[in-house]
């Protein structure tokens, strides 16, 4: 009895066939394994995780309360950094105008005493 190359291709078949299927099987196997273990913590943790998510709808509104605030601030800030600018160049030139002031007094004082003494000696 001879073995025609047939037979040797199905039978090649049939074993390949047969591995990958056992191989199909160790990975189901595996993977009702671990979503079993998904679920058992899912149970053990119903109770918070229903508190978490009863939580979400204060805690959006939380954030958004805080967006807003921060926003606000935020303008604020804006307006309060742009002003200042404005503002110590008005301090800058009140200050140098008091000094020109200061400066035209003192020479006239100076001219004054300079004037005083000058014909007293």
């Amino acid at each position: 009895m001879y073995i025609s190359l047939y037979d040797v291709g199905l039978f090649s078949l049939f074993v390949l066939l047969v591995i990958i299927g056992g191989y199909l099987i160790a990975v189901l196997r595996r993977a009702l394994g671990v979503l079993c273990l998904v679920r058992g913590v899912l149970d053990a943790h119903q109770g918070d995780i229903g508190e978490t998510i009863s939580l979400f709808k204060e805690t959006l509104i939380n954030i958004n309360e805080l967006t807003v605030s921060l926003k606000e601030t935020t303008d604020h800030t804006n307006r309060a950094v742009r002003a200042l600018p404005g503002e110590f160049t008005d301090t800058v030139e009140e200050l140098r105008e008091s000094f020109e002031t200061f400066a035209f007094y003192a020479k006239i004082v100076g001219d004054v005493v300079k004037a005083v003494f000058s014909k007293a000696a």
